[in-house]
């Protein structure tokens, strides 16, 4: 009975075998799932639920929407009305639209426009004649007298003009600014609370309506908003505010409600929103005034976004992140699952199984978000598939080829025949050995020790590595055996623990073609001044495994070694490449 028994048995065993991959599949499955969390590829499969819940819900009658949008789009811009007013004088004409919404019965008012400009400071380049002052003035009176239900819009890079912040009052002026996703998407919003003294429009106009959540959401749109949002032109609120029938229609539209100004033109303050693969709205069952909606583009308009943040969470239609262990639980169970299901199938249907978990985790995520919890859809696919993976990968390439990978694993590391044999007999050899005729090679590099000096140590390591690669190949191809690497220097031996018929010849011939290769070395590290000095000697040498039962390494030893070391000195002393005995 050879020393070491059994070889898997003193290793695993096969149950143990089973469980570490188990247990390596799963730990591999949760990483991997876990890093999944907002991978830029996620907010696609988010926004992909959003299509699927909608599909799934289909055209249904909602309860009435706590905000509206009053667009300054291509309709109102080529009327009769406000064709001959450019936009930056306009205030007046927002002021009379303003007013008729609050006097509708609206909550507040919010303004998606940086009013930037005055009036007030136009001079005419010929005159220098101030032609129009008091332009502004029925817009400053709307927002001194509206104080409180009125915010104005501000940007990164726009503010409003001093006079109309002075009139809108203190806090009245907001930042309109929207933060995307990773992939460029605008989803979430942060409230900041206390909501009434946020910097945001989003939040002012939330407070206004009384919302008191705190936590970040994503805004969950059933439709595309460019035709489910209820909406009116500028020009739509004009005509209705000069007929009695009119005003009572506008107050049907707004009263209660939260109204946004904004700009619908084509290419302007234009976002990616989630609500991008979603379907549209028939125009008969959407709140719209007689002058029609904007066309539908694939980029989504600001103020659309910003009704969709407020109306989203007045309504509830939002998610937020889980509480602390869910996300984790549920790559774990996951994970559990798909390393289970990898190691009982056989594999011919693995690839099924993939799809159907990927499915069934993409559910729970659509579930979850019922219960307004945005449960990271990427995290429990990607955990149900990689383990499934890795619990595959073990299975076939551990337990049911463990004699190759064996071989091709610490082939690199002993020698390829002592691999082969303990695979197939699965026993350590016995300590000791047996002698046999040896040729033992030194293969040294000359003045390592000056160069290191010069180089850094990535350097060093990145010559000396190449060095021993090309020399290995040329060893391997002539049947030698790499014994060790000692610092700079390689042992190799031939007829150990292989065969070969010319040990002799062959290591000469090895020794030749790595002194011809010097100049190829030279070129691959970068390193002119590099040289070689090889020592061979023939002769009888213990060869087999010494060590202890808990260590061992195969090697050879005895005189023939020994000398071969001392011949490799006289090389040096001699500045010789080539030294043989």
């Amino acid at each position: 009975m050879t020393s070491g028994g059994r070889f898997a048995d003193a290793a695993f065993g096969r149950k143990l075998l089973v469980a570490a991959i188990a247990c390596v599949a799963v730990v591999a499955g949760v990483a991997i799932g876990l890093s999944a969390n907002k991978a830029i590829w996620e907010g696609w499969v988010t926004d992909r639920l959003f299509q699927v819940r909608a599909n799934m819900r289909g055209t249904q009658e909602e309860a009435r929407a706590p905000v509206a949008v009053v667009g300054l789009d291509q309709t109102s811009l080529n009327s009769e009305k406000l064709q001959p007013i450019p936009r930056v004088l306009m205030t007046p004409v927002f002021a009379e639209a303003g007013q008729a919404v609050l006097d509708a019965g609206a909550l507040a008012l919010g303004y998606d426009f940086v009013f930037a400009y005055s009036a007030d400071a136009f001079r005419d380049p010929r005159t220098g004649e101030a032609r129009l002052t008091g332009l502004d003035q029925p817009f400053k009176q709307f927002l001194y007298r509206n104080r409180g239900k009125v915010f104005i819009a501000h940007t990164e890079i726009g503010v409003p003009h001093r006079i109309f912040s002075g009139a809108a009052g203190e806090g009245a002026v907001r930042t309109v600014t929207v933060d995307s996703d990773n992939d460029g998407v605008v989803r979430r919003h942060k409230p900041q609370p206390p909501l009434i003294e946020s910097p945001s429009l989003v939040d002012g106009l939330l407070a206004k309506a009384g919302y008191a959540g705190q936590e970040e959401y994503v805004a969950i749109p059933s439709a595309r908003l460019a035709t489910s949002m209820p909406y009116l032109s500028l020009l739509d609120v004009l005509k209705m505010k000069s007929s009695e029938a009119g005003k009572e229609e506008l107050r049907r539209f707004v009263e209660g409600r939260i109204v946004l100004f904004g700009g619908l033109l084509p290419f302007e303050d234009e976002h990616l929103y989630s609500d991008r693969f979603l379907p549209q709205v028939p125009p008969d069952m959407s709140e719209t005034g007689s002058n029609g909606r904007p066309p539908v583009r694939l980029h989504t308009a600001g103020v659309y976004m910003l009704a969709d943040f407020i109306a989203s969470a007045l309504s509830g239609r939002i998610a937020v992140t889980p509480p602390k262990g869910v996300v984790p639980a549920l790559a774990v169970l996951f994970a559990v699952t798909g390393v289970l299901l990898g190691l009982i199938l056989p594999s011919v249907v693995l690839p099924f199984v993939a799809v159907v978990g990927a499915a069934a985790a993409l559910g729970i995520s659509l579930i979850g978000l019922d219960y307004g919890l945005m449960l990271a859809p990427g995290v429990a696919p990607v955990a149900f598939i990689s383990s499934l993976v890795f619990a595959a990968a073990g299975k076939v390439l551990i337990l049911q080829r463990r004699q190759r990978a064996l071989v091709r694993l610490f082939g690199h590391y002993l020698a390829p025949d002592v691999i082969k044999q303990m695979a197939q007999s699965e026993q350590l050899p016995e300590l000791g050995g047996d002698t046999r005729n040896v040729v033992v090679a030194f293969i040294d590099i000359v003045g390592f020790t000056k160069m290191s000096e010069k180089l850094a140590d990535q350097d060093v390591v990145r010559v000396v590595n190449s060095s021993f690669d090309a020399i290995g190949e040329v060893i391997t191809a002539h049947k030698g055996y790499i014994d060790k690497y000692i610092g700079d220097a390689i042992m190799a031996v031939w007829n150990a623990p292989n065969t070969v018929d010319k040990p002799e010849q062959a290591a000469v011939d090895a020794a030749r073609q790595i002194i011809d290769m010097l100049d190829h070395l030279r070129t691959i590290t970068g390193q002119a001044p590099l040289d070689l000095r090889v020592a061979l000697n023939a002769g009888p040498a213990l060869v087999g495994d010494i060590g202890g039962e808990h260590r061992r390494s195969f090697t050879v030893m005895g005189t023939t070694v020994n000398t071969a070391s001392r011949i490799e000195a006289v090389a040096k002393d001699k500045k010789v490449r080539l030294a043989i005995s």
